[in-house]
């Protein structure tokens, strides 16, 4: 008996292909995911999270166990006999980019999301934030080469626009070099800034450039994951769309992140098309600020 007939036996069926909405749906999806957010408390989480360090002294009071050991004021503590510690006013205005992978396999996805639309909400999510916060952002977009690039902004009217140029960048089947776009981010930010990549962070070479970029800047690693996309042969059957477009029948998997995240896994984040991404995001951003505070 076929492999067709046993699924109708089953009563599975063959696979219906959920149509994509139309891309000015998609965008407005987006955009109202990000209204949402544009929150005290949503901002506040990413300002806890992502807190620059000032270089103007504010004041100085007494150490404390946990304080930064750079941090010790030696005349004060000279003058007092006490163990002082000086406080910055924290620095703002610093820049958020975000590297995004656009190589084969972003369009996959199940159900009428892609990995792409997925991005796109990150993005709005997260770059609302920042916006919220003082911080410019800025988009960088990468298959094999540079797909597209969006210069830093403080608005929220120019993320938006980032996000529909990151909707209509349409398929590419171009394979994905990551190491080679990390390999330009100093050049990109020149100072200590937020560094968000979107990826589903496949292939190798590039856990080194993750780990030393992670020594200058905040890093929040998403994996874009979907383990309902793509076509299956065996296991258990589960409707999935292929990076083409395509229905057919896929098998579930385990999101395991790859070894070369090991370094900065307390930095990795895995989201997919049903994902809630917002409270996702959200208890990152604590776990990041508690992480920062221990």
């Amino acid at each position: 008996m076929s492999a067709a007939v046993w699924r109708r036996f089953l009563g599975i069926g063959e696979p219906i292909a959920v149509p994509l909405p139309d891309l000015a749906r998609r965008i407005a999806r987006v955009q109202l995911a990000a209204a949402r957010r544009i929150a005290a408390p949503w901002a506040g989480a990413y300002r806890s999270a992502f807190k620059g360090q000032g270089i103007e002294v504010a004041d100085v009071r007494e150490y404390v166990p946990g304080d930064d050991a750079r941090t010790v004021d030696w005349r004060v503590t000279a003058r007092t006999g006490r163990l002082a510690v000086r406080r910055y006013v924290e620095e703002r205005n610093r820049t958020v980019l975000f590297l995004l992978d656009v190589g084969a396999g972003i369009l996959a996805g199940s159900g009428d999301r892609t990995l792409l639309d997925v991005a796109a909400e990150v993005v709005a999510l997260v770059g609302s934030a920042a916006v919220a916060g003082g911080d410019r952002i800025a988009l960088a977009a990468w298959s094999d080469r540079l797909e597209l690039d969006v210069p830093p902004a403080r608005d929220r009217a120019a993320m938006l626009r980032a996000v529909g140029a990151v909707l209509r960048l349409g398929a590419n089947e171009r394979p994905s070099n990551l190491a080679a776009a990390l390999a330009l981010v100093p050049r990109r930010l020149r100072h200590a800034g937020v560094l968000v990549v979107l990826s589903p962070f496949g292939g190798t070479g590039y856990g080194r450039l993750l780990t030393a970029l992670a020594r200058r800047h905040e890093l929040l690693l998403v994996r874009l994951w979907d383990e309902l996309a793509g076509i299956g042969s065996a296991g258990r059957w589960v409707p999935a769309r292929a990076a083409g477009g395509a229905a057919g029948w896929g098998v579930a998997a385990m999101a395991h992140p790859p070894a070369e995240l090991e370094a900065v896994r307390e930095d990795v984040v895995t989201v997919s098309p049903r994902t809630l991404l917002a409270p996702v995001l959200g208890r990152a951003f604590a776990s990041r600020a508690r992480r920062r505070y221990a």
